[in-house]
């Protein structure tokens, strides 16, 4: 009956009990769909973590769930957000009144992907600050130099000060940009964003002022550099496809642009335009998603 399907599709997962008889009801399948760098106890295990660690994740429906722990078996990523390399994130989806367990893959998990496709030999993501030595040129002969100065008190990131009424943040710290270098058959290639061109990612999302971007700027920072390095890195067609349905929820969810583009050619260098837009004040009918709760470094 339609009634009793749609009463399936929107059960929560209810306590550690619901999670744990969902993780055991789930271990035969997983065996069937995750690679060799990850066994399917283990990531239950992780699971079990995740929803100890964010109690909002209890009230996720578990379709949802099921859902996010499949993305998570088939990239082999760790979805406890113990090491940074991915995260089950509650949202509050308000069209259809429930709460949706959603997977996110860190900077750090998306390092790792590029890392599995076998291409690219080395990568290195890092923040830069006013007190470090940088030295950034573009052209025919490109540089990149970063000296990091020891972190001082004074040595803050950016943070989102905005309201949910369309205020911007402001650049209220030191924090200048983020890059990407990595090496291709012995070539070092880089990606660098300012800080600026980071921001108008955070205001053209859905969540601009989520606690990811306000209390965990630096990762999003880096995440951003790292998004726009894969843009234009030369993997393959399997392996940018992979990455792209690894952030697919992500960017349905946060609306962030995607730097990948899972169908045809990379994005060229500097052509992605990102139109900057205010965050509506939202009411409890709106359409939006909104995120109770952000991982700790995404």
């Amino acid at each position: 009956m339609p009634t009793a399907s749609k009463s399936n599709e929107l059960a929560v997962i209810g306590s550690q009990a619901g999670m744990k008889s969902l993780a055991v009801a789930l271990q035969e399948g997983m065996d069937s769909i995750l690679p060799n760098q990850l066994d399917a106890g283990r990531l239950l295990k992780l699971a079990c973590l995740a929803t100890s660690k964010e109690p909002k994740l209890l009230q996720c429906t578990k379709q949802s769930m099921i859902l996010a722990l499949t993305a998570s078996a088939e990239l082999a990523l760790d979805p406890s957000g113990t090491l940074g390399m991915a995260w089950i994130v509650p949202f509050f989806d308000h069209k259809r009144k429930v709460m949706e367990a959603v997977f996110i893959p860190g900077w750090k998990g998306l390092v790792q992907l590029v890392y599995r496709s076998g291409r690219v030999e080395s990568i290195m993501p890092a923040a830069v600050y006013e007190q470090d030595k940088f030295e950034y040129q573009l052209g025919d002969t490109p540089i990149l130099r970063h000296t990091p100065a020891r972190p001082t008190p004074d040595r803050k990131c950016w943070i989102a000060t905005g309201s949910a009424h369309g205020d911007k943040g402001a650049l209220a710290g030191s924090l200048v940009g983020a890059y990407v270098t990595w090496t291709v058959g012995g070539v070092r290639s880089f990606k660098f964003k300012w800080a600026e061109e980071l921001e108008k990612l955070r205001l053209g999302s859905k969540a601009p002022l989520s606690p990811a971007y306000k209390n965990y700027t630096e990762d999003m920072m880096v995440k951003g550099a790292v998004r726009s390095a894969i843009a234009i890195m030369p993997l393959s067609e399997e392996d940018r496809g992979r990455i792209g349905r690894a952030t697919q929820n992500e960017n349905e969810k946060m609306g962030l642009k995607n730097f990948t583009d899972i169908t045809g050619d990379p994005v060229a260098d500097g052509a992605h335009k990102i139109e900057g837009k205010k965050p509506a004040n939202t009411s409890e009918g709106d359409e939006e998603d909104e995120s109770p709760s952000e991982p700790t470094e995404a």
